[in-house]
């Protein structure tokens, strides 16, 4: 009976053993893969890259969707409060200019259809280039058309805002 117990005994401690080894190599591998990822600066920005774009898109496409519906309350936080549009005809406004024009009833989008659309990231600001046709009635006459657009996003906090917006009418 007693070599029975110390059988049990010297089982058990080698069970303990393996399993203090096994957890040792699952530690070393888990710390050894949380310095690569703090070590690799250029992954760990590519990640925050792809999410801000991501987070850039759906503001834009939310900007969109709030001129075509003429809702001015998302376009007063989207919009910065400096915000700058030139518009095709080279006019120069501002969001209050944008905002009036569009609780008047002066400014209808009827339809904004995105073709083209990139997005670059550069920490903390945001570039998107497109190209849109659009259908855009001011004071009852069309002016919009096929343009491009270069729209200037800036992440304040966490939230990303337009600050500037500069749209070309695309030659025929």
């Amino acid at each position: 009976m007693n070599e029975h117990n110390s059988s049990r005994t010297s089982s058990t401690g080698v069970r303990i053993h393996i399993l203090l080894a096994v957890a040792m190599v699952l530690v070393t591998f888990s710390f050894a893969l949380g310095q690569a990822s703090r070590n690799n600066p250029v992954r760990a920005g590519q990640a925050r890259d792809a999410q801000a774009r991501r987070q850039v898109l759906a503001t834009d496409d939310r900007r969109s969707d709030a001129l075509r519906r003429s809702d001015v309350a998302p376009l007063r936080k989207i919009y910065a409060d400096d915000y700058t549009l030139v518009t095709p005809a080279g006019v120069i406004q501002t969001k209050s200019d944008q905002i009036d024009d569009l609780t008047s009833g002066r400014l209808q989008y009827v339809k904004i259809e995105v073709r083209e659309r990139a997005v670059r990231v550069y920490g903390d600001v945001a570039l998107i280039l497109s190209r849109e046709k659009t259908d855009i009635l001011r004071a009852g006459q069309q002016v919009g058309g096929d343009i491009r657009v270069t729209r200037v996003y800036k992440r304040f906090g966490r939230e990303w805002r337009v600050i500037a917006t500069h749209a070309s009418v695309i030659g025929q």
